[in-house]
């Protein structure tokens, strides 16, 4: 495949992207996630909801891209149903890790 090749060959640039945003990004995130966890499940049970609901807003709504035309439901999706996955997951483990 190209894609392995393709990061061999660009490592430090992706490093500088991936750290870059990490370290600007982490004032932010970092007391979110804190509060978040301090929460509890019900706190990423909650985001996940909330997710899975502006996904089904732009569904039902049938949302267009401005200036493309593209179906803002579709390509949304494909960044917010699996974040809505992965947050569902994380309050599963924190239900389970509290038993």
């Amino acid at each position: 495949m190209g894609a392995l090749d393709l990061v061999a060959n660009n490592q430090q640039l992706l490093l500088n992207g991936v750290g870059f945003l990490a370290v600007e990004g982490a004032p932010f995130i970092i007391p979110v996630l804190g509060n978040a966890i301090k929460t509890g499940p019900v706190a990423f049970y909650g985001a996940a909801a909330a997710l899975a609901a502006a996904e089904g807003g732009l569904i039902v709504n049938n949302v267009k891209v401005p200036f493309v035309g593209l179906d803002a439901g579709f390509y949304l999706g494909l960044l917010l149903v699996p974040l809505a996955v992965l947050l569902a997951g994380v309050g599963n483990t924190l239900a389970g890790l509290k038993k």
